[in-house]
């Protein structure tokens, strides 16, 4: 028997009531059978200390047809309110703003291939459904969706089941702890000085052929330099400030996040305000498959530009720098995803064996 709470909550489309000159509990709900709201007798007496609660009981077996076949709100669908909530809730973040456009064109795609055309329709054995759809997607390279990547868009689902239950869309989230498990992420590797040379070389002779791809060139000397990400490496040149030696970026979350200066990037600075330019670079639409396509073509596959910042936040540990220190300047706010970027090995111990005396 479900606690009282529960089932007056599973009442909302479904109701108990009394009647005039009736001993009887009634219930009220809408009948798929005859496409309207229908009214009946229980046959659980008032009189009954038990009958309320029985007639709640009935009332529940009947709220799941009820939901099902209740008449549309306006602008339940999912097709309504779903792009525009994620472009409002995440307006001031462009990235977050971008992945969750991204995986709402996915969903919105399962949505349509399994005909749930809003919330209530739901259910939590669509979670399953989608991981399994999800994987047989392909991406633009030809390779399968991975499951990381189904799940991270399940997470973006999760937030609007929440809004839509606020909006009284449906009653409850299934995509509340789902309890999946991501799967093992392969480490990116540290950049070694023959790579990075390599790189630089081969930078070279691509801008000499094409010069509008010189913003590479200085996308990977700003991240090379500074650890920061991707889409941080494009930042308006005002955000140098050569006299206090300090850069700002915009990080995760839409901050504006000022660290120091590499003394290296200063000719880049200058370089580029004498050509009177505001940005440091404009990066292109698809800039990561750019950059894969490029590490694929000079023989070095095996990379991807974010391991930029896994190199630099190596060798700041290599050099004995201080975990708090590395972490104010690449921006980590978490001390767990900074161990995470750290590539030491064996042969960077000798300072360990050192400290032992003998």
């Amino acid at each position: 028997m479900l606690h009282l709470a529960a089932l007056l909550a599973a009442m909302k489309y479904t109701s108990i009531y009394k009647r005039p000159k009736s001993p009887y509990w009634y219930i009220s709900y809408w009948s798929a059978k005859y496409a309207k709201r229908v009214h009946e007798s229980t046959k659980f007496r008032l009189d009954d200390p038990t009958g309320r609660r029985k007639a709640l009981s009935y009332a529940q077996e009947r709220s799941t047809e009820a939901q099902a076949y209740r008449p549309l709100v306006d602008g339940e669908i999912w097709s309504a309110w779903a792009l525009d909530y994620i472009r409002i809730r995440y307006r001031r973040s462009p990235l977050s703003l971008k992945r969750g456009e991204n995986a709402w064109a996915a969903l919105s795609e399962f949505m349509d291939w399994a005909a749930i055309k809003m919330p209530r329709t739901f259910e939590y054995r669509h979670i399953e459904m989608y991981l399994s759809w999800r994987e047989q997607q392909k991406r633009h390279c030809g390779k399968p969706i991975a499951r990381n990547t189904a799940i991270t868009e399940l997470k973006f689902l999760g937030v609007l089941m929440r809004e839509a239950q606020r909006r009284g869309y449906c009653e409850q989230n299934p995509c509340m702890r789902m309890g999946l498990k991501r799967d093992p992420v392969k480490e990116k590797p540290e950049m070694t000085d023959a790579e990075i040379a390599h790189i630089r070389l081969k930078l070279a002779e691509l801008i000499e052929k094409d010069p509008t791809r010189e913003w590479m060139c200085i996308c990977f000397e700003i991240a090379i330099h500074q650890g920061c990400r991707l889409s941080e490496t494009s930042l308006p040149l005002h955000w140098v400030d050569l006299a206090r030696r300090t850069i700002s970026f915009r990080i995760k979350g839409g901050k504006i996040f000022t660290t120091a200066l590499h003394s290296e990037l200063v000719p880049l600075v200058l370089k580029l305000r004498a050509e009177n330019k505001t940005i440091t670079c404009a990066l292109p639409r698809m800039v990561s498959k750019e950059w894969h396509f490029f590490f694929k073509d000079i023989g070095l596959p095996h990379l991807c530009f974010h391991c930029t910042r896994v190199t630099v936040v190596t060798r700041l540990a290599r050099a004995g720098v201080s975990q708090s220190q590395a972490m104010r300047f690449v921006g980590h706010a978490s001390e767990t995803v900074h161990r995470i970027y750290q590539r030491l090995s064996a042969a960077d111990l000798q300072a360990c064996l050192d400290a032992i005396p003998a």
